[in-house]
């Protein structure tokens, strides 16, 4: 899974052992947690615990007009968007597959999201981890997440574990804040950076690329790590010798995913503005502790729409009145606007 969502095989293992209800961390960029609600044949994703993407099971045609038959494998097909509020907004549908059976399920679905929405947010289910390491081996930047399947034992098979992370590939990372939301730090712009680089494109984001890229060196390594509350073991996909049967510890992980301390000033500074800039989605996490968090909130407070959109997934508040806060100010924002 390259965003956070769960892929298609994840279905298609009996027996897999997750809960009905779980999150996942979206990464490359990091954009906090998707809740997941699953039920045999469908599941709904959402981004912010109030709209629900509603996505449906079924056997895909092999062919245009279906003279193929069908696939045996099935897969998942966007059905439509849901919330409590508005009910369910579904995009056609192709005939060719079973829309009776594809109704039945979402509305099934659609009963389940409405029950388990009432306790969100989620927790976090078992990960795997992909990291972006240093020249030393060390974890830099997080590069993706998939479900660990093989936290259970009716899963074992590592074949197809290794398959499925294949697949995921080995990503360049990516700080986002581009489009609607653009990443824009006041160190750089302090330095003459422009926010904008040829063609409108977003240039701060670029910059720390840059930087997390050069530290990553010139033969870059990423490395999938399975972890526990010791610390973690790597999975055996192209493993640099160094890290072959030796565990790393939790605290060489970057808590926030993307290393925050740097003998650089500059650096230093620009990763900084990039933490205030994630700070919404970072409230999001389950572990942080209660002065990273009230750190975290005081500098979300800088983004009310952000927090407005996202408070429903995070976990528990420092200041009791900080959503409240962010909530009338994203309402004055937007009758201004």
């Amino acid at each position: 899974m390259k965003d956070g969502t769960e892929t298609d095989d994840a279905m298609r293992t009996p027996g897999t052992g997750l809960p009905n209800c779980y999150s996942m961390r979206r990464a490359n960029p990091f954009l906090g947690l998707v809740a997941v609600v699953r039920i045999n044949g469908a599941r709904a994703l959402s981004f912010d615990g109030l709209h629900w993407q509603m996505q449906v099971a079924a056997h895909p045609p092999r062919g245009l007009w279906s003279g193929g038959g069908h696939d045996e494998s099935p897969r998942y097909f966007h059905f439509g968007v849901w919330s409590a509020a508005d009910g369910l907004t579904h995009v056609p549908l192709n005939p060719i597959l079973n829309i009776g059976q594809m109704l039945e399920a979402s509305e099934r679905l659609q009963q389940a999201t409405a029950e388990a929405s009432k306790n969100l947010p989620f927790p976090l289910a078992p990960e795997l981890e992909l990291w972006l390491l240093d020249t030393d081996h060390k974890p830099l930047a997080l590069l993706a997440t998939a479900l660990d399947l093989q936290m259970h034992p009716d899963d074992s098979n590592p074949r197809e574990l290794n398959a499925g992370l294949e697949e995921i590939g080995r990503p360049e990372w990516n700080a986002g804040g581009r489009g609607e939301r653009a990443f824009c730090s006041p160190t750089l712009r302090a330095q003459g950076i422009p926010e904008h680089a040829g063609g409108g494109s977003a240039n701060h984001p670029q910059v720390l690329e840059r930087w997390i890229m050069q530290a990553a060196g010139s033969q870059r390594v990423s490395q999938w790590f399975r972890r526990d509350a010791e610390g973690a073991t790597c999975i055996g996909l192209d493993t640099p010798r160094s890290l072959i049967e030796h565990r790393l510890a939790n605290a060489e992980f970057p808590r926030f995913h993307l290393r925050h301390q740097w003998s650089d000033a500059k650096l230093n500074a620009l990763v900084n503005d990039y933490m205030q800039w994630l700070s919404p989605y970072l409230l999001m996490l389950p572990d942080l502790e209660d002065a990273q968090r009230a750190e975290m909130e005081q500098a979300a407070g800088q983004h009310a729409m952000e927090v407005a959109k996202l408070w429903r997934l995070y976990p528990r508040e420092t200041d009791m009145e900080f959503v409240r806060r962010a909530r009338v100010e994203a309402e004055i924002r937007r009758a201004r606007s």
